[in-house]
């Protein structure tokens, strides 16, 4: 799935997390922000594709030209390491820890206050946590191509997903319920007098189950072997989908958007 969705799914889950906050706007913000941060980063992975990655990482570590160790299923591929529980639950320690050594300087604290800390900002490491793991979840039934699924339960060398129910990008239908969910809840955390922690996860539950629904509804499987063959073909008939789900007008607002943005989506 796209960069955009994914970020914007992890607001919307940081707003359900927000919500159970007590303390002010800018508390919330970062609850928030930590979300957004957790939805886009197990695409890191594609570092690989970056133009300068053979020059000096592949050079110095002696790898293979990054473009075949992007569709590879090295732990370091795409759809790998990152791609997992795993990293999910480290990389999120690994927050809490240079938070903690942010917070207190040098970190000469005792193990008590380092717990004390990870209480203290659970909220903002949960969020974080939670929008990691939803672009897990939303990448499974996009198509396995080389990599088969992506590796959820590193270091197993088993990938799950890759069942191709819906295209990498182009859905539109599915962007616009999560971007629905989170603004309707970014409402309601600024309402105060709105019971917040009722509302919210009942909104993303139900924006949760619309999705699933319209995942499960599309009328076409998109996984592919031959990239040369198939790619162009399902692209077009991905954006036909949206066409006859979101209606002629709709998907021409959606369609003029996606040419804006400066990366797939």
């Amino acid at each position: 799935m796209d960069i955009l969705t994914h970020m914007v799914s992890g607001v919307a889950v940081g707003t359900v997390l927000a919500s159970f906050s007590r303390r002010g706007f800018m508390a919330k913000a970062r609850i928030l922000s930590a979300s957004a941060i957790g939805g886009i980063l197990p695409d890191f992975d594609v570092f690989s594709l970056w133009s300068g990655f053979d020059k000096t990482f592949g050079s110095t570590l002696n790898l293979q030209d990054g473009n075949k160790i992007y569709y590879a299923q090295y732990w370091y591929s795409h759809h790998g390491f990152f791609h997992s529980f795993f990293a999910a639950f480290l990389i999120t320690l690994i927050l809490g820890s240079l938070l903690f050594l942010f917070k207190n300087g040098r970190g000469k604290h005792s193990k008590e206050n380092f717990i004390i800390h990870l209480k203290r900002s659970s909220l903002i490491l949960l969020a974080f946590c939670a929008g990691y793991i939803i672009h897990l979840l939303e990448d499974m039934p996009t198509p396995g191509y080389t990599w088969e699924g992506i590796n959820l339960f590193w270091p197993s060398s088993h990938y799950s997903g890759g069942t191709g129910e819906i295209w990498w990008w182009n859905n539109y239908d599915l962007f616009l319920i999560i971007a629905g969910v989170a603004a309707v809840n970014l409402t309601i955390l600024l309402l105060p007098k709105i019971k917040a922690r009722k509302l919210t996860p009942l909104i993303f539950v139900s924006g949760l189950i619309f999705c699933i629904v319209q995942i499960k509804s599309r009328p076409q499987n998109f996984d592919y072997t031959s990239f040369k063959k198939e790619y162009n073909n399902f692209e077009l008939q991905s954006k036909e989908i949206q066409k006859q789900i979101l209606g002629k007008r709709l998907y021409s607002w959606m369609d003029y958007f996606d040419k804006k943005v400066p990366f797939n989506f």
